[in-house]
Order: C-alpha cells, then structure tokens, then sequence
C-alpha cells in the first residue's frame, strides 16, 4: 500500500531525474530519491505534465523516451549510486524482471543468470559487479556481515571471502624473500609455504634426490 498519490508519484520521479543532471549538490540526493521510488513503485501510476503514466518497471521507468521515462541508459544510474550498497541492492531487485519475460538484454532465467541472445545462440553469463555481490551477501551471509557491508564497513567481497563463499584470489608478494615467505606463511599456512618448496627442490634436484634415496 503507497502512502503517496499519482501526482506525488510523479513529482517524486520528476525530482529524482532532476536531481541526476543537477550541476552542483543535487547529484548527492540522487540515491535516497531513487530509494523511494523504488520502495513506493512509483512508476506503476504517476502523472506527469497532465498525463497518466503506467510502466512495467524500474527498467521502462529509466529507458522509456521522455516523458514516459526518463530516456537514460541503466549503465550511468548504476554508476552514480555504486558507493550506496543499500541503493545498489534495490536498484538490482527492481531492476529484475518477471522470469522469462524478455529484456533488453536478452530473456531473464533467474536472478544471477541471463540468457544473452546473440544470433540463434544464448548464452549464459553470472553476474559480477558490486551489485549482484551486495545480493549476495544479503541472501547468503549472516546479519552482522550484512549489516557491516549495509554501513559500509565491509567491502561486499570482502564479506562473501570471509563466509567462505568467494575465494580471495588477490595477495601482494614484496620483493623481498623473506618478506613474501612470511605472507605466504600468514595468508595459507606454514604447510603451504613448505610443500611449494619441497616441489620447488624435486623441480631443480629431482635426479640428485632419486639418485640419493
């Protein structure tokens, strides 16, 4: 149930695209706004300049050519509320469309997976940018970790390495030997560090070592 009618509704919508091209401080009112629109669907029903608007979604709502939409590309919204993690994962949500139903960029089949049709071929493509991992984190991690990314606390990666659900394939080695020892010691264990040596003897000794056993 809304707490706003067709005309607030569209005044709503109105706001939050202005804000968008705002020259100087509107810009930073560009997330909460886009929240509200999308926490009230505004864009089932709105009015705007006298005519009653009824889109299908947030989707047709940003495409859609003016006045029916706002005519933007999907790329730069998501671009400008990127450092709200609470913005990014409704804007993913509502940006979701009915299963199967077709999409500019192809026919959705769940919420990670899109079917991208190019030609007589679909192929399947995961999600991968901050959005879909703040989604994830949401379905997958526990309250404190999702509260922690919510804030801002936590990068969305960061939580989904720690729950164990992501591999950190990313580690700094200094130049130094006995520097990159002791990391490697510290991120995988005193075990890991000796066995990559003991492979790396069996590498440059290997007919030494047979020929001593």
């Amino acid at each position: 149930m809304t707490d706003l009618n067709e005309i607030e509704h569209g005044q709503l919508c109105q706001s939050t695209i202005e804000s968008l091209y705002a020259a100087t401080g509107g810009l930073k009112h560009f997330p909460g706004l886009l929240k509200k629109i999308i926490r009230y669907r505004s864009w089932e029903r709105r009015v705007d300049r006298g005519k009653v608007f009824e889109l299908s979604g947030l989707r047709e709502l940003i495409t859609a050519k003016p006045i029916r939409g706002w005519g933007e590309d999907p790329k730069k919204v998501e671009a400008v509320i990127r450092d709200d993690p609470e913005a990014l994962a409704m804007y993913r949500d509502a940006m979701v469309e009915k299963p199967g139903k077709p999409t500019a960029q192809g026919v959705l089949i769940n919420n990670n997976i899109i079917n991208k049709n190019t030609g007589h071929t679909a192929v399947p493509i995961q999600g991968t940018s901050r959005s879909y991992s703040i989604s994830r984190v949401q379905r997958e991690c526990d309250e404190k970790t999702v509260a922690a990314v919510m804030s801002g606390e936590m990068s969305p990666h960061a939580a989904l390495v720690k729950a164990g659900i992501r591999e950190d394939r990313q580690i700094y080695i200094p130049r130094d030997p006995a520097k990159a020892a002791e990391k490697l010691r510290s991120k995988f264990g005193v075990e890991f560090v000796e066995e990559m040596w003991a492979l790396q003897m069996i590498k440059e000794h290997g007919d030494d070592i047979e020929n001593q056993e």
